[in-house]
């Protein structure tokens, strides 16, 4: 059996090496396949399939927040819902929350700001990790006073301190309160959770007083106990959500709890599994419609192969000695395309991580192409090897030796059921085609529209940059930060080009805001708990809606008297006026938001500005509430400086001018607000662009799948045709004829694709904006592009049927 297996293979060699076109032409096709297969499973076994690289990861969960009045899932958890947890789950072993932390490094020049996270003492041991130099912080040591340690990721280690093991005890500085914190640890290598940028870690320093705040600020983790399930974990979580319903029902009325997979909650952000499934089908259907072009390819060879075929029948050959050959050329062919495939996706892959938006992460260089990517090609160069070889196999296996030997005396037409059978796999290939059209349509659709989505605001020729943080030692009063911010705003608006200058709280598409904040009208009653009045809440400067140009549609805007003197004011957006009130004018009407310190303060409303999607393009409007910096403390904000030149050439005088007024302020990475907008629809643009490419590839080769059909009933039909012309059919009908055959399996195919894509494209609608998954125009002209191209590829073998001469087509009979 081995010997007959290396005799098959080196024949198998011979056949191929004999006919160089048909093998480059199979190689190429399989090689597209594989090779895009290849490159986005690289992608999906990092953010999706492979485990996480932590302790036992299966049984690692995030326990967030539910609220299905406002259609919220897995948001983030309150502190006191979070002590709760602690105290009354016993179906978890520990839980830890964390959320994002500013830190600042004191050097010669400008100050360093560091991204960092605050985790709670447990955090670390469900991971798993462990320092490779010093410790980590104690339970002691995560609580408010006692938070003054931290440990640094193994990568600043090295770039900054070298790998010196002596940075125990050396100092960095919080960027919200300006204290010392002590470098007590330092991370293992290869440690990075969900972001590469995060360079410190430090406790979260809960502080018993801020049990009240009803903002949720953490995320939360568990490592579930031995033999606990996620539902079992998720039905007590579900108990425990009504018992603190009913013990605090001002803040906990109508909120749930989701347990689930923490890698199933990172990527799910931003879509993110949904879209590299969707692009996981289509390469799928890519490699398909590659598989039953091969698969064409070699029913026309064993046709083509009738006589050797008989002759080997007639000297002893099986019919599962004929098998085994067959596939073992399957197999070889594959297994050539599989690593031109790969070689293809190495290729590739750098230019595929470029357009490629950010993706949760939880290891360095976890984007890669390594073995595992191989090992995957080569399967699925074998499962495609069997998918198109199997086919033609079998065909030659189940014919007897009279039947052999009647087509090698008849030539190459081949017999009815090959016929049908490549005419059924060219049906197969264009309904694939239309599913990845139409996906591909419906996408770029969307793309469109979201780009010609109304802002409400102008990004164009605006910059911004974080600033933190004014300290309280040094502008101790709301009086002395309005100052600095008023000297602040006067030099930046001295700078040559500069038109305008604000600042902000929360930057515009800065993406989710979370649940919003509640606020109360003056004279209303106290909305229902799990139904209260909310709005997201903006802090912003003077200038703000004239720096965004963001009209005012009633009323008016912040002006210079509104300070912390006078009385408290406030602007909200136009879906806020019409939600909140429909039958009364809002101007002058009393707002208070229940959570802002100091608590109780009342805030008149002066305008109604026009809504803006500063959450994002394609996100819903909330209501937002603009409250005037002078007189709500702000320490750290955002600075917005509309240019008349190039953005980027302010950047300098901005931070000059900045480190004039204080030299302790920390500015972060500069950026524009296209640049932002751009960052926005990067996911979109991604999976657009690759569907794209991936629906022009299925696109060519269902065409050549018609036109080799075509090709092939023309030459099997050759006789009829002579006998046709000589009996004085014309050119046209000719024409009519052979066009027909194709025509009419590309409508079929077409038809068939049309019921497939209808099924299909339910599963993007989440991806989708502005247009509907039964978009009927998207349906229409994917069709008639479709039905085009088949008609094209038709064309050319028609045309050569009508140039067939009658007496040479009967003399070869």
């Amino acid at each position: 059996m081995i010997a007959d297996s290396f005799h098959d293979l080196r024949y198998a060699l011979r056949t191929l090496r004999r006919n160089p076109g048909f093998t480059a032409v199979a190689v190429l096709t399989l090689a597209l396949g594989i090779g895009a297969n290849s490159a986005i499973f690289s992608v999906a076994n990092a953010v999706i399939i492979r485990p996480l690289p932590f302790r036992d990861p299966a049984r690692i969960v995030t326990v967030l927040e539910t609220k299905a009045t406002q259609n919220l899932d897995w948001l983030y958890v309150t502190p006191n819902n979070f002590k709760e947890w602690q105290r009354r789950a016993n179906v978890f072993e520990s839980l830890a929350a964390y959320q994002g932390c500013g830190y600042r490094l004191a050097q010669e020049g400008e100050p360093r700001l560091l991204n960092g996270n605050c985790a709670s003492a447990s955090f670390f041991p469900i991971l798993g990790v462990r320092p490779i130099v010093g410790r980590l912080w104690s339970p002691e040591e995560d609580a408010a006073g006692s938070d003054r340690v931290a440990v640094l990721s193994y990568e600043f280690w090295q770039a900054q301190f070298g790998g010196d093991r002596n940075v125990i005890g050396k100092s960095i500085w919080r960027t919200s309160d300006r204290a010392s914190v002590s470098i007590i640890g330092v991370l293992p290598p290869g440690f990075q959770f969900e972001r590469d940028d995060v360079s410190v870690w430090a406790p979260l320093g809960f502080d018993a007083k801020g049990l009240g705040n009803r903002n949720h600020i953490y995320t939360v983790l568990a490592r579930l106990k031995d033999g606990v399930t996620i539902a079992q974990a998720q039905s007590t979580m579900g108990g425990i959500a009504t018992q603190l319903e009913h013990e605090f029902p001002a803040t906990n009325t109508g909120w749930g709890v989701t347990v689930g997979p923490m890698q199933r909650f990172f990527a799910d952000l931003g879509n993110t599994r949904k879209t590299l499934l969707i692009l996981l089908g289509a390469v799928g259907l890519l490699l398909l419609i590659a598989c039953a072009n091969i698969a064409n390819l070699l029913l026309a060879r064993a046709t083509a192969r009738q006589k050797e075929i008989a002759v080997r029948v007639a000297i002893g050959a099986t019919r599962v000695r004929l098998l085994r050959q067959f596939l073992t050329e399957s197999l070889l062919l594959g297994l050539l395309g599989g690593s031109a495939g790969f070689a293809l996706a190495w290729a590739t892959f750098k230019p595929l991580v470029a357009i490629m938006p950010r993706m949760p992460s939880f290891s360095p260089h976890a984007l890669r192409i390594d073995a595992q990517v191989f090992l995957f090609s080569m399967g699925a160069s074998v499962l495609a090897s069997i998918l198109f070889g199997l086919t033609p196999a079998l065909r030659v296996s189940k014919r007897d030796l009279n039947e052999w030997l009647r087509e090698a005396g008849r030539g190459t037409r081949g017999s009815t059921r090959n016929r049908l059978t490549r005419q059924l796999l060219v049906v197969g290939e264009i309904g694939l085609a239309i599913v990845l059209l139409v996906g591909t349509g419906l996408l770029v659709e969307s793309l469109r529209n979201l780009k010609n989505d109304r802002l409400g605001f102008n990004a164009n020729h605006l910059l911004t940059v974080s600033m933190c943080c004014l300290d309280n030692a040094r502008y101790p009063t709301q009086q002395q930060v309005s100052l600095f911010y008023k000297q602040l705003f006067d030099r930046l608006q001295a700078l040559p080009g500069v038109e305008a200058v604000s600042s902000t709280s929360s930057l515009p598409l800065g993406g989710f805001d979370g649940a919003g904040s509640v606020f109360a009208i003056h004279g209303r009653p106290p909305a229902q708990p799990g139904h209260e009045t909310v709005s997201d809440p903006r802090l912003v400067g003077a200038d703000f809606f004239r720096t965004m140009e963001i009209p005012i549609l009633r009323g008016r805007d912040f002006s210079t008297q509104d300070d912390e003197t006078h009385q408290l004011v406030a602007v909200i957006n136009d879906t806020m006026a019409r939600r909140y009130f429909p039958d009364a004018d809002p101007i002058g009407q009393e707002i208070q938001l229940v959570n802002l310190q100091p608590l109780g303060r009342w805030f008149t409303i002066v305008g109604i500005a026009a809504d803006s999607r500063d959450r994002g393009l394609g996100k819903e409007t909330r209501c937002t509430l603009y409250l005037n910096s002078k007189q709500s403390l702000v320490r750290g904000s955002a600075l917005l400086v509309r240019t008349k030149p190039s953005p980027e050439t302010l950047f300098t005088g901005v931070r000059e001018t900045v480190r004039s007024l204080n030299q302790d302020v920390t500015l972060g990475n500069p950026r524009t607000l296209e640049q932002a907008l751009d960052q926005s629809l990067s996911a979109q643009r991604f999976s657009t662009t690759l569907l794209t490419l991936f629906a022009a590839l299925a696109l060519i080769l269902a065409s050549v799948g018609v036109y080799g059909v075509v090709t092939y009933l023309v030459v099997q039909r050759t006789h009829e045709i002579g006998i046709r012309m000589a009996l004085g059919a014309g050119r046209r009908e000719i024409m009519s004829l052979v066009l027909g055959q194709g025509v009419r399996l590309a409508l079929i195919g077409i038809g068939v694709g049309l019921v497939g894509a209808l099924a299909a494209t339910r599963l993007m609608t989440s991806l989708l904006f502005g247009v509907s998954a039964r978009d009927p125009i998207t349906l229409i002209v994917v069709s008639v592009v479709l039905a085009a191209v088949a008609l094209l590829a038709c064309y050319l073998p028609a045309r050569r049927a009508t140039k067939v001469d009658p007496l040479e087509a009967l003399r070869s009979e």
